[in-house]
């Protein structure tokens, strides 16, 4: 189940990446390509405590300015960890 979360999330990740023109293209790639990671390491059944803590340093970040992306970057770790990461 916590799996399935997860994918909802990624999806929620992408939804709000995509509402919040106002980024600027770095940080959009850099979720981007984080998202991506996540998608393809917990698919394969493994994932890396690095692309976690890159999770939470991001929701630090936008904590102010993008309150719902760090919102959605909150619930995407805590998920990680409920599988294990």
């Amino acid at each position: 189940m916590p799996r399935e979360s997860l994918k909802q999330q990624l999806q929620q990740l992408h939804d709000t990446l995509q509402q919040h023109p106002q980024l600027d293209d770095e940080s959009r790639e850099l979720l981007q390509s984080i998202a991506g990671d996540i998608a393809g390491q917990t698919e394969a059944g493994q994932a890396d405590e690095a692309l976690t803590e890159q999770l939470q340093q991001q929701a630090i970040r936008f904590e102010q300015d993008h309150p719902t992306l760090a919102g959605v970057l909150r619930q995407i770790v805590d998920t990680l960890g409920r599988i294990g990461v």
